[in-house]
């Protein structure tokens, strides 16, 4: 059929290793596009460039893969100047390059070649579609059939992750998006489309395995091929299995390791809402530090990622407790010289937010061992026996027989 159409317009074709070659091309109301490399292009693989990069294309077929046409392209530009022994000399600077392009002639893939490629000044091709290349006064022309739908391609994606709940808008960027059906995120189709234009497409992800998947377009013309520039990955929820310890101060200031999954992107830790300070040790790891909390009791623990917010459950519940006075229990040793500055361990409990303690009402100098220990050097008084005492945010330990500290001469 194709062959009967274009011969009906004055053209004799034969078939050359799966391509329709001519001699004679045909009439045809298209307007053929000319097929070149941007300068931009031409000059990260040419290197140089004075006063501009003069082009020579050749088209050499279609690719097998896609189906676009593909060609070669000699770049030269000249580059001149006064030379240490006067004079002015010049250094011409040359390349060659493989090309592809789409059917609007817009630059697919291009790379630098070592040695210069065998070409056909006068060479002619058809593909199965009756879109014709060519060769004509040492520039490359591309030649659309009537009533050619070209294939989708996608050039970039706004966004390229986000939750496997869906719902993340996606711009794709690209060309023959005009008459698009259908926008797929790996075999799923994508929960809203719109066609802005026919280099645009809005689409909003929909809810998927989590991975990495291409977004491809289909219209008429068939479906986008893949590459590294669709890929949108698809990042599951974190999730939250254990707190250890699950409980801790109303203060705050607990270390606290949280175990589950989905955690090695997290951007958020939250305590009942507070953030809290964090870091990640691995996938199934982080260790954060407890906020204060606004009261005692049962809180949720959630981790926050690109994926979302991990689901509440009674592994995530952290604990915070009321701050219990200080108690002292015990001192060693129980007397000293009233010039001051012996060591004196003081036992007793709560005392691992105690921010003073006196002797006799006398601050001392002292520090937090643990919750049952403190060192302090006592600040030196009177002869006699005084009350060692322990302040914090819980309050002040009641005076008993066991605080007693005497000061001898």
């Amino acid at each position: 059929m194709l062959s009967k159409r274009w011969i009906a317009r004055g053209a004799v074709f034969a078939l050359v290793s799966g391509v329709m070659s001519a001699a004679v091309l045909p009439a045809s109301a298209a307007t053929p596009i000319s097929l070149l490399l941007p300068q931009g292009n031409a000059f990260s693989i040419l290197g140089h460039s004075c006063g501009g990069i003069q082009e020579t294309a050749y088209a050499t077929g279609f690719s097998s893969a896609a189906g676009y046409p593909v060609g070669a392209v000699y770049m030269s530009t000249r580059c001149g100047g006064s030379g240490r022994g006067g004079g002015y000399h010049t250094t011409t600077y040359s390349a060659w390059a493989t090309v592809t392009w789409d059917f609007t002639g817009a630059v697919v893939s291009d790379a630098g070649l070592a040695s210069a490629p065998a070409v056909n000044a006068t060479f002619s091709a058809m593909d199965q579609f009756g879109n014709t290349i060519y060769n004509q006064s040492n520039r490359a022309f591309l030649l659309v059939a009537p009533n050619f739908v070209p294939p989708p391609r996608v050039v970039s994606i706004s966004v390229t992750s986000g939750p496997a709940s869906g719902g993340t808008s996606v711009t794709i960027a690209g060309g023959a998006f005009t008459g698009a059906t259908s926008v797929r995120f790996g075999t799923d189709p994508a929960a809203r489309v719109t066609v802005n234009s026919a280099t645009s497409i809005t689409a909003v992800s929909p809810r998927a395995a989590a991975g990495t998947v291409d977004v491809t377009v289909t219209s008429a013309g068939g479906t986008s091929a893949t590459s590294p520039a669709d890929q949108f990955t698809f990042v599951a929820a974190p999730v939250v299995s254990g707190l250890s310890p699950n409980r801790g101060s109303i203060l705050g200031g607990t270390a606290v390791t949280i175990t589950g999954a989905h955690l090695l992107n997290a951007t958020a830790v939250r305590f009942a809402g507070t953030a809290a300070g964090f870091w990640v040790n691995d996938d199934t790891s982080i260790t954060a530090y407890a906020p204060a909390g606004e009261s005692t009791g049962n809180v949720d623990v959630t981790v926050t990622s690109i994926g979302g917010t991990s689901a509440r459950s009674v592994a995530d519940q952290f604990a915070y407790t009321p701050v219990s006075a200080p108690a002292v229990t015990g001192l060693s040793p129980s007397s000293g010289l009233d010039i001051g500055g012996d060591a004196v361990t003081i036992s007793g409990s709560g005392f691992t937010n105690a921010y003073e303690v006196d002797f006799g009402g006398v601050a001392a100098p002292f520090v937090v061992n643990d919750d049952a220990s403190i060192t302090a050097y006592t600040p030196g008084g009177a002869d006699g026996t005084v009350d060692v005492t322990v302040i914090s945010a819980g309050g002040v330990s009641a005076p008993n027989a066991a605080d007693q500290y005497t000061y001898v001469p």
